[in-house]
Formats: structure tokens, C-alpha cells, sequence
């Protein structure tokens, strides 16, 4: 699966199916990777996952199933 960051998908398969989720690499301020999972594009209501690594992010993804169609 491609790692897009700082653009926001659309879940269309796997857990939380129809939410919305945002990739960003925050080495520099965390040291690691934050997923955002949201219900509305607008990010109003949902929570993050803070991870290590990009293997970390891309195991995640595969385990959640999902299958995302990137917005933009």
C-alpha cells in the first residue's frame, strides 16, 4: 500500500471502514509517525496513533485491513 503523508484518505475496507485517515511524519518534533482517524473530512471526531517507524505505519495498515482511496 502507498504511504501518502499530510493527505487525507478515505477508508474503504477494513476496520473503521467510511472514516477518514491522515498520515504524518513527525520525526523531527516526535520521533516517529502519526495516523489520524477521523468520521468527517474535517477531522472533528476521531483519535491518532503514534508509531516508531514507517514499517510500523505500513504494518498497521495491513493489519487494520484497509484499503485507501487518497483525496487530492
Amino acid at each position: 500500500m502507498e504511504l501518502k503523508y499530510n493527505t487525507i484518505g478515505e477508508i474503504t475496507s477494513g476496520r473503521n471502514t467510511g472514516w477518514y485517515v491522515k498520515l504524518i511524519n513527525d520525526r523531527a518534533n516526535s520521533g516517529g509517525f502519526y495516523i489520524y482517524e477521523f468520521k468527517t473530512p474535517d477531522g472533528n471526531e476521531g483519535f491518532d496513533t503514534w508509531l516508531e517507524s514507517e514499517i510500523d505505519v505500513q504494518d498497521f495498515m495491513e493489519e487494520s485491513g484497509w484499503r485507501i482511496e487518497w483525496l487530492n
